[in-house]
C-alpha cells in the first residue's frame, strides 16, 4: 500500500500550483484521470477532504465502493486505505489537505474527529452536498487558499487557522443535518455496527497512549477474541493493524513535519524509550527514524 503526506501529495504533477502552508495545510485542484498512483491501494498521513467539481469516479474506500460526482465530498482520515476503480476523462477534485498533527492549526478539527457525529462519519465518508451546501464549502476553502497566499501579514497563522475553523464548523453543520441512526439501507445500526463505532471513537481518543488491545478489551469489557472479530469485520482490519497504523501514521507526519527530536517524539506518542520507537518505525517503513526524516519518499510501501 502507498502512503501519502501532504509534502507527497502536493509534489505530484498538477495542471497548477497548489496552495501550500508549511507542508502541513494545502488546497489543491487536480484532475485525477491519468494518475495511476491512485488506482493502486494508498492512504493518506493527513485528513484528507475533497470536493468533486467536475466528472464522476467509482472509488473503493475502506472496502467499500463509492460513486462520487459533482458536489459529492470524501472525508478521509489517515487510517482509510483508497483506490481508485474508475474515473472520467474530466473528473477534477479540490483537495483540502490538513496535518494531523498541524494542533495549531486544526485544533478544531481534532476536537470534532473524537466526536461521535465523526466517527460515524468513518464508516461514512461519502456525503452529497444540495448545490447551496456545495457553493458554501467552495467559499470555505476558497477563504483558506486566499489566507495561504497573502504575504506581508504578521497575523497570517491566525487569519488561516480561523479559515480552517471556519471549514470544519461548516462540514460539521452539514454532518449534523445528515446524522441519522441508521444505516444506507434504512435499517437500525446492529449490535456489532454499534460497538465498532464505540470501539473506533476510543482508539481516535487513545491510541497515542494505549497501544495494547488489553485497554481496549477492558474499556469495553469484551474478550480480546470478539473484539478482534469486530475490528476485522466492521473496520477491515485487525485491532493491532488499526493502532499501528495510526500511531506511525501520527509519528511519520511529526518527524516529517516538525522540528521535534525523535526522543521527544517517543516521549509524545508514550513508547518506553527511544529505542522501541525506532524499532518501531524501522518495522513499519524500512527505514529509522532519521533515515525517514532524510529521504522522505514520495511512495513508501508498508
Amino acid at each position: 500500500m502507498l502512503r501519502y503526506s501532504v509534502k507527497d501529495i502536493v509534489g505530484l504533477p498538477q495542471d497548477c500550483s497548489p496552495a501550500i502552508y508549511n507542508d502541513q495545510v494545502a488546497v489543491m485542484d487536480t484532475q485525477i484521470f491519468g494518475f495511476d498512483g491512485a488506482k493502486q491501494l494508498f492512504s493518506i498521513d493527513a485528513f484528507a477532504i475533497g470536493y468533486v467539481t467536475k466528472g464522476y469516479s467509482i472509488t473503493e474506500i475502506s472496502n467499500n465502493k463509492y460513486t462520487l460526482d459533482v458536489d459529492s465530498v470524501f472525508i478521509l482520515a489517515p487510517t482509510h486505505s483508497c483506490r481508485l476503480i474508475e474515473c472520467s476523462p474530466d473528473y477534477s477534485v479540490r483537495l483540502l489537505l490538513l496535518d494531523s498533527n498541524a494542533h495549531n492549526l486544526s485544533i478544531h478539527l481534532n476536537y470534532m474527529v473524537k466526536s461521535e457525529r465523526w466517527t460515524r462519519n468513518y464508516f461514512n465518508p461519502v456525503i452529497k452536498l444540495t448545490p447551496d451546501e456545495a457553493a458554501i464549502m467552495s467559499q470555505c476553502t476558497e477563504r483558506i487558499k486566499e489566507q495561504i497566499l497573502r504575504r506581508e501579514c504578521p497575523n497570517k497563522k491566525t487569519f488561516l487557522r480561523l479559515a480552517i475553523e471556519w471549514h470544519h464548523v461548516e462540514l460539521d453543520n452539514i454532518m449534523q443535518i445528515r446524522l441519522k441512526d441508521t444505516t444506507d439501507y434504512n435499517q437500525p445500526l446492529s449490535r456489532q455496527q454499534m460497538l465498532a463505532q464505540k470501539l473506533y471513537l476510543l482508539i481516535v481518543n487513545n491510541y497515542r497512549k494505549e497501544h495494547m488491545a488489553k485497554f481496549y478489551s477492558e474499556q469495553m469489557c469484551l474478550t480480546p477474541q470478539y473484539l478482534n472479530q469486530i475490528a476485522t469485520q466492521e473496520l477491515g482490519k485487525t485491532l493491532s493493524t488499526i493502532i499501528s497504523e495510526l500511531l506511525y501514521s501520527t509519528a511519520r507526519s511529526m518527524l516529517l513535519s516538525t522540528d521535534m527530536t525523535i526522543q521527544e517524539i517517543s516521549n509524545d506518542l508514550y513508547f518506553p524509550d527511544q529505542a522501541s520507537f525506532s524499532k518501531f518505525v524501522k518495522k513499519m517503513s524500512g527505514v529509522s527514524p532519521n533515515n525517514l526524516r532524510k529521504t522522505n519518499p514520495h511512495q513508501e510501501a508498508i
